[in-house]
């Protein structure tokens, strides 16, 4: 009698090792549906203008889905859930290292961030940025947002959740889209859009933690975001050329 109870015992701490000392991580949350977010007919798409507003100064946003939330975030805070979008505060991902490469360019007079104080109560659509946008006189606003997912061998299906310390030769690959618009903060016109999608490979055996996993993401979004910067830098003179108003001559016609 004594040694079945002893190797139910055994069993059971057996499996309480098992349960316990094999952590989990959860990818991130949804991104931002950025066509819902700046929801436009076809009419009303057509008779919105820009107001060409050189030198502008650009109101950079992140914005996510409504149950957007991520491992580094739940421990920092940094989100704003409201409404059927969440603003993302915190340049988790080393946004503003990236955001240098903005400043300077022509007719470029700054580039700003939000914060919660600005923000109303509910984040339905691009207006309500907007107008948090227009309180800092910013002239445009750049949205973007993340959509990353993690694949393990089949590679059609994103994982849930992932299982960390059990299989150290299992091979996961991240995929993150970058996706962004650039808005007249004035008339929602929506000047240029930009996507751009950086993958990354790694073995399970680096993954040691939640934080060594969630290390990944950040570094792979961070490499999306770069590329993201990168284009709207070299889009911006092509982008002057077609919206900054242009000199009369003396015909009264503009000299481009």
């Amino acid at each position: 009698m004594a040694s079945s109870s002893l190797l139910r015992l055994s069993a059971v701490l057996a499996l309480s090792a098992l349960f316990y000392g094999c952590s989990t991580y959860h990818p991130p949350g949804p991104r931002a549906d950025l066509e819902a977010l700046t929801p436009l007919s076809m009419r009303e798409a057509f008779t919105v203008q820009p107001t060409n507003p050189f030198p502008a100064s650009v109101a950079v946003v992140r914005v996510q889905g409504a149950s957007y939330s991520n491992h580094y975030l739940n421990r920092h805070g940094g989100m704003f859930n409201t409404g059927r979008h969440t603003v993302i505060l915190t340049k988790e991902v080393g946004e503003d290292i990236h955001l240098e490469k903005l400043r300077g360019l022509p007719q470029l007079a700054g580039v700003v961030s939000l914060n919660r104080m600005l923000l109303p109560e509910r984040i339905d659509s691009d207006r309500e940025i907007r107008e948090a946008a227009a309180r800092l006189q910013a002239d445009m606003v750049l949205l973007y947002t993340f959509d990353t997912a993690f694949f393990g061998s089949d590679a059609s299906v994103p994982l849930s959740v992932i299982t960390l310390g059990l299989s150290p030769t299992r091979r996961i690959s991240v995929t993150t889209t970058a996706s962004a618009l650039l808005l007249d903060t004035r008339t929602g016109f929506i000047y240029a859009a930009y996507e751009v999608t950086e993958r990354a490979n790694t073995l399970a055996t680096s993954w040691g933690s939640r934080e060594s996993a969630d290390q990944i993401r950040q570094e792979t979004e961070s490499n999306a975001f770069a590329k993201l910067a990168d284009i709207f830098v070299a889009d911006w003179p092509t982008l002057l050329d077609r919206y900054r108003p242009h000199p009369a001559g003396a015909d009264g016609l503009s000299v481009r």
